[in-house]
């Protein structure tokens, strides 16, 4: 349980948002139309969820899950603030905190059963590169991160854009964008493993997921987290990430 609790508590709330390598694909015959298709799909996805004008106005999120692992109740609870390059991620099981996330000033620590673990310059790298963003597909250049088109699969039955993000180690992710809907469906990464992004609403004039589905060899079974609340750009007094 410890190792599950870990992977929830670093990577679960990467939010829509986590390594596989990048492949190019062999069917496009040159690289400016690799190029061209990277910002086709992002730019697809941006429209989708509502415009990069009101995705970049967010510069902090709250967001609840609650998901149920082998008769368990978990209640996940994370704040990103990507202003102030700042992450909390609190995961409690039946009623008690069993792991608590802080990154904080370029350092992080991971509270788990009890025992307290400082997070490695590259893991603090990753988090910052894939989760204090909420819409890290705006950032891209800001961040290093290369992307790379790696044409179309079948993902929960509907056809999908698959783009290799290259951001170093761990922060490395392959993401999933539905050609019909332009949103993004799944993520694949080494430290969360598969997750599916479902149920789409609309938050203040943003398309969230309001449903997740992860999948990971530490794992028995896949998990299924509801969201039960997001709330953007909240005044988050410093007390918060402690």
């Amino acid at each position: 349980m410890k190792k599950i609790i870990v992977v929830l508590a670093l990577g679960l709330l990467a939010a829509p948002g986590l390594t596989q390598a990048s492949v190019i694909e062999k069917e496009v015959s040159s690289k400016s139309v690799v190029e061209n298709s990277v910002k086709e799909v992002i730019d697809k996805y941006i429209k989708a969820i509502g415009g990069e004008a009101k995705m970049k106005a967010i510069y902090n999120v709250e967001m609840n899950m609650e998901a149920e692992i082998q008769g368990m109740k978990l209640i996940i609870s994370g704040v990103t603030d990507q202003k102030n390059e700042r992450l909390l991620n609190v995961t409690e099981v039946n009623g008690n905190v069993m792991s608590k996330t802080i990154v904080k000033d370029g350092a992080g620590t991971v509270t788990a059963m009890g025992q307290e673990q400082s997070l490695t310059d590259e893991q603090v790298a990753s988090v910052l590169k894939n989760q204090i963003y909420a819409f890290r597909e705006l950032y891209l250049d800001e961040l290093g991160i290369n992307v790379t088109y790696e044409g179309t699969e079948e993902v929960e039955g509907e056809q999908a854009y698959k783009l290799s993000f290259e951001a170093g180690g761990d922060a490395n992710t392959t993401e999933y964008y539905s050609v019909a809907t332009g949103l993004k469906i799944q993520t694949k990464s080494d430290i969360v493993g598969t997750m599916v992004y479902k149920d789409y609403k609309e938050v203040d004039g943003l398309m969230m997921p309001m449903a997740m589905e992860i999948t990971n060899s530490l794992m028995p079974m896949p998990l299924k987290a509801k969201v039960t609340s997001v709330k953007f750009n909240q005044d988050l007094d410093d007390s918060v990430f402690n």
